[in-house]
């Protein structure tokens, strides 16, 4: 946490420690092959698909997608 009087230091100490913490998160994010898309999702959600039966977009096949907030795009 900031201290009420800061500088540039404690800003890049603090950003330093937020970015830390979103690298260690990496290591417990599972991405699970899926055959068929998430039900329901929202704008920005990612999900892999395993490019068995439609895939989710039916064309790209396997890989990362992220949904749109209207469709599944395939990212790659």
């Amino acid at each position: 946490m900031l201290p009420i009087n800061y500088d540039a230091r404690s800003v890049q100490q603090e950003l330093n420690k937020l970015n830390e913490g979103v690298r260690a998160l990496y290591q417990f994010i599972p991405m699970i092959p899926l055959a068929s898309p998430p039900l329901e999702p929202l704008a920005g959600f990612l999900s892999v698909s395993d490019g068995t039966g439609s895939g989710f977009d039916g064309s790209s096949g396997a890989g990362l997608y992220r949904y749109s907030g209207s469709a599944w795009v395939f990212v790659g």
